[in-house]
């Protein structure tokens, strides 16, 4: 799909569901099997993906990890700098890391610290996260801010946005505005 997108003239931005996520989400029929254990066996396919996505000419794939907004314990997040120290190491290709439908909470030192060019956070679910996100982001973090309703973005109040959130993006040099 981003192949014929870009052959019509349109330069995307490929989504792809993370390798975290993706796992946490898995079921198994056997008794106390750990789907974070497949991480290593998974991360190659994901890097080749990436890979195949750079050479077709994307420069960046959002990585959604809407997991990073549940209550994570300390095994999912190791599996988290496991894996996306593995995926930093695709040359050529910057990822955009999301999460969405809540605040990142404990998560947010884990997700502030992962080698990724962006950082995606939903500031309509959970507003209160923006100061603590902008007071641990590096400064070259691209912030992608969720300020827009992705449920209903007719509802959105465009003025009120920019007279609250303006002041916010003058203090950074790199941010996006994003629907939530």
């Amino acid at each position: 799909h981003f192949r014929e997108a870009r052959a019509l003239g349109h330069h995307t931005r490929p989504v792809i569901l993370g390798p975290v996520t993706w796992l946490l989400l898995a079921k198994s029929k056997a008794e106390g099997f750990d789907p974070l254990s497949l991480l290593p066996r998974l991360l190659p396919g994901y890097a080749d993906l990436l890979g195949r996505l750079r050479d077709a000419g994307a420069d960046w794939v959002q990585v959604d990890e809407p997991a990073l907004v549940l209550d994570l314990g300390d095994a999912a997040r190791a599996a988290y700098v496991s894996a996306y120290g593995e995926l930093a190491k695709v040359d050529g290709i910057k990822l955009m890391l999301a999460t969405y439908f809540g605040a990142l909470g404990d998560n947010l030192k884990t997700a502030l610290s992962l080698p990724v060019a962006g950082l995606h956070v939903d500031l309509v679910r959970a507003p209160e996260q923006l100061d603590a996100v902008l007071a641990g982001a590096r400064k070259d973090l691209l912030l992608s801010l969720g300020l827009i309703d992705g449920r209903n973005i007719w509802k959105a109040d465009l003025t009120a946005l920019l007279d609250r959130y303006e002041p916010i993006m003058k203090s950074r040099s790199a941010f996006q505005i994003a629907p939530s």
